[in-house]
């Protein structure tokens, strides 16, 4: 399977009348089967041709997560045009730039997002707005109609999709990913990470991102499982959601399993005093029983279970650094949280752990198929360089920017701008962005994500950003001449954690905290000084924060020394 048209088609013939896409509750409530996914693509791709979008036209996406999305992204494939998917959170003006950057003559939007999408075309010309469900709604239902053998004439080098990214700093670039990129991806992952005609996926990410695409959508489609999209991100929603299907897999961001594990805790707080010490207890003894391979969580955490629909097999987080202390919480319950690696230009897991083959703190072994290998840098140490990539699914460039394309990719391998290490057993762990590296006052460097892990072990912090600053006096001391840098910890307080309502105590507690979660550290690693950040942090649409937007607003914060 080279092609996202074949693997539908190959699905639809093996799995037929098997549920594929299910939303969750509410009046628009709907089901299809794999049959009916496949006769309703087929029906809408007709309509596409009838709109005149032939091979290669761009086709622009916006569409909340539910079946009718996916009926759409076939569609598109199986006439062989260009899918760009368009994140609904959008503002109106990001949306109307990606319609003028894409080209796209044709914008597919639900019902909902109607509104939305015609205020993003307004006066843009040869730019038509089409109802998804307008276009489904003169398919042909019945289970007599057949999907066509030969769906397409797509070939794997052809361009499937231009994906455009969130970007943590502030610049957006259009992905160009090919069949091949994502067909070898999905299966590569199937294989993986076991997924299987029996499990229940719950669809949580926003399916504009290429980690819902591929994990969340083709690799359960090739796999013959199901996958329900709750209709809402409101924590109740997505739990109800996952009781309802017996979910089986959920993919999630660290920010989302921040709130579950909130939501578990509160209902933890309304049960009698012997209940939450044996909850406690139960916690400290799960680590040691894992090894011995006791199963003790189907006894004493049983409720939790049953809440999230009782066959829950594991969690896979991407997207951010997952805090070690949230991923050891749900390990203890018995609902295992496995990391992976990747990003948009690798269409787009580059590695993952799986619930055989997991080394905690790494993100995995890579994927069959996909090569990692290691480039040091000047001031480098214990083996961090940039990662590199190399295999099928790395990207066929940027859109129409030749320059950046020629930047990352360089003699078959994609330099991704992550650093990273691999150990001796082949686990791969990502310390940070090439870019945030901090060159300290040693003149040696400092991964901001490593600092943050740390200061996020302090109970006063519920999140933290570090930054490399020029301090106050400007230049320092070390280096090759140029200016080094301060480390600066930026912190979003835990209320529930300091207690006082006292400012001046919240300061010396956030203080005392930070300093002493950081006496792990290397002393050349350890921040000068700390802020606390009003609110919260600005964040990407896949919940990444922005550090562009967080350096910009510096200059109001009041930086005090540690």
């Amino acid at each position: 399977m080279e092609t996202i048209p074949q693997i539908l088609a190959r699905s639809v013939r093996t799995f037929g009348d098997r549920l594929a896409l299910r939303k969750h509750g509410g009046p628009n409530a709907t089901t299809y089967t794999y049959r009916q996914l496949g006769v309703h693509s087929a029906a809408v791709a007709h309509r596409l041709t009838a709109r005149g979008v032939t091979k290669g036209t761009p086709v622009a996406l916006l569409c909340e997560n539910r079946p009718e999305w996916a009926v759409a992204y076939f569609a598109t494939h199986l006439r062989g045009a260009v899918c760009v998917p368009i994140d609904t959170r959008l503002k109106r003006a990001e949306i109307r730039a990606i319609l003028q950057r894409s080209r796209a003559p044709l914008f597919l939007a639900s019902q909902p997002l109607r509104p939305a999408a015609d205020e993003a075309a307004k006066g843009l010309r040869n730019v038509t707005v089409a109802v998804i469900e307008a276009l489904l709604a003169d398919t042909v239902t019945g289970t007599s109609a057949e999907f066509p053998a030969s769906p397409s004439a797509v070939a794997g080098e052809d361009v499937a999709v231009l994906s455009f990214t969130s970007g943590t700093t502030g610049t957006s670039k259009a992905v160009v990913l090919t069949h091949r990129n994502l067909a070898s991806n999905a299966v590569a992952g199937t294989r993986w990470m076991g997924v299987g005609r029996d499990d229940h996926l719950v669809s949580i990410l926003p399916l504009n991102h290429l980690f819902e695409q591929t994990a969340g959508l083709l690799i359960p489609l090739i796999a013959g499982a199901s996958v329900t999209y709750p209709g809402s991100l409101n924590p109740r929603t997505i739990v109800e959601a996952m009781r309802s299907c017996e979910a089986t897999i959920v993919l999630m961001v660290p920010a989302m399993a921040r709130l579950l594990r909130k939501r578990i805790l509160a209902a933890l707080a309304a049960q009698p005093r012997w209940k939450r010490r044996l909850f406690h207890a139960g916690r400290r003894a799960a680590p040691a029983a894992r090894r011995i391979g006791l199963p003790l969580h189907r006894l004493l955490f049983r409720r939790v279970h049953r809440a999230l629909g009782g066959r829950l097999r594991f969690f896979i987080c991407g997207g951010a650094p997952l805090d070690p202390r949230l991923a050891r919480f749900f390990w203890d319950l018995g609902l295992p949280i496995l990391e992976g690696y990747g990003l948009s230009e690798a269409a787009p897991v580059v590695s993952c752990n799986t619930p055989a083959d997991y080394a905690a703190g790494s993100v995995g072994k890579p994927l069959p198929g996909v090569e990692v290998r290691i480039r040091t840098h000047g001031g480098s140490d214990e083996g961090v360089g940039e990662i590199l990539v190399r295999g099928p699914n790395v990207m066929a460039g940027y859109f129409e920017d030749p320059g950046a394309t020629a930047a990352v990719r360089q003699d078959g391998w994609l330099a991704t701008g992550d650093l990273g290490r691999v150990d001796a057993d082949g686990y791969l762990y990502v310390v940070g962005r090439l870019k945030d590296v901090i060159v300290g006052e040693s003149g040696r460097n400092v991964y901001p994500a490593e600092v943050e892990a740390q200061i996020g072990l302090c109970p006063h912090v519920r999140e933290v950003c570090v930054l490399g600053v020029r301090p106050p006096t400007g230049r320092m001391a070390g280096g090759a001449g140029g200016v080094n840098e301060e480390i600066v910890a930026l912190v979003v307080p835990n209320e529930e954690s300091l207690g006082t309502p006292c400012a001046e105590a919240h300061e010396d507690l956030l203080r005392d905290g930070i300093h002493e979660a950081c006496l792990h550290l290397a002393g050349y690693k350890r921040p000068k000084r700390f802020g606390v950040w009003p609110g919260e942090f600005p964040r990407t649409t896949t919940l990444k924060i922005k550090k562009h937007e967080v350096r910009r607003n510096l200059g109001q914060i009041t930086l005090k020394p540690l």
